[in-house]
C-alpha cells in the first residue's frame, strides 16, 4: 500500500498536479466566500478567548473541524472531481 502512496504523492507533487489542486481548491474557497466567513469566525473567535488560552494549538482545535464543515458542497466535489481525473491518469 505504501509504494502506491508514495507513486501518486511523487507523481502529484513531480507534475505540479499538487500545485494545480491546491490553486483550484483555493480559488474556489474565495469565489465561495468560504475565505472571508472562515476568517471572520477566526478573529471572533479570538476576540472572544481569553489571553491566557490564546494559544495556537487550542486556536486549531477550536476551529478546525467548523472549518472543514463549512467548505461548499460545490467545491468539495469540484476538487475531489479533479482528484478523482489525477488518479485515474496515475493508477493503473
Amino acid at each position: 500500500m505504501s509504494d502506491i502512496y508514495e507513486k501518486i504523492q511523487g507523481e502529484l507533487v513531480s507534475s505540479g498536479k499538487y500545485k494545480e489542486i491546491y490553486n483550484l481548491l483555493e480559488t474556489e474557497l474565495r469565489n465561495s466566500g468560504w475565505y472571508d466567513n472562515f476568517l471572520n469566525l477566526t478573529i471572533d473567535t479570538v476576540e472572544g478567548t481569553p489571553d491566557s488560552d490564546l494559544q495556537f494549538g487550542k486556536l486549531v482545535n477550536m476551529l478546525q473541524d467548523k472549518g472543514i464543515e463549512s467548505v461548499p458542497d460545490e467545491v468539495k466535489v469540484k476538487v475531489l472531481q479533479k482528484i478523482a481525473q489525477f488518479l485515474d491518469d496515475v493508477v493503473e
